[in-house]
């Protein structure tokens, strides 16, 4: 199983009645593995396998704060709910996690190849649990959630706007 960390990227969760909340991410970490199938039979004197169904899971970190803008303060307060209650059943994120992000001047670029753009990982997830920390009540709520991917997870390229 293979794990990446990485401390950019953002989620649009999904929280019902038309409401997306984006959370930027602070940081992250993605599990990424292959279930392993018996394909062993009674002739073998060794056990055989083959890979199975691709799956991915980790966690992202974000700050929540409250705030008097309507909206900032409506999503603010339905992730406190689901966090704290778990009253919805099914909360959905679209996943972007930053890989590299290279925007340098050519005489930087120690290497002559470095792309200008963003590479990242991209998908849906279904947040299994939001726990928070509340140790500063002076700043924002730091909130981990707990993510299990819902299809695959596709790397992108994309270039930077000059």
């Amino acid at each position: 199983m293979g794990v990446l960390v990485g401390a950019d990227g953002s989620a649009k969760l999904d929280l019902g009645d038309g409401l997306i909340c984006v959370a930027n991410i602070f940081s992250w970490s993605a599990k990424l593995g292959r279930e392993m199938l018996p394909t062993t039979t009674q002739a073998d004197e060794f056990r055989r396998r083959t890979a199975g169904l691709g799956d991915w899971s980790g966690s992202f970190s974000f700050r929540l704060q409250f705030s008097d803008d309507t909206t900032v303060a409506q999503s603010s307060w339905q992730i406190l709910d689901f966090a704290l209650t778990k009253t919805d059943d099914e909360l959905k994120a679209d996943l972007e996690l930053i890989l590299q992000r290279y925007q340098l001047p050519p005489d930087h670029d120690i290497f002559s190849t470095t792309i200008d753009g963003i590479v990242q990982l991209t998908g849906t997830v279904v947040i299994g649990d939001i726990s928070l920390n509340c140790e500063d009540p002076e700043q924002p709520i730091i909130a981990v959630a707990s993510w299990e991917g819902d299809g695959a997870l596709t790397p992108e390229r994309s270039d930077l706007e000059p």
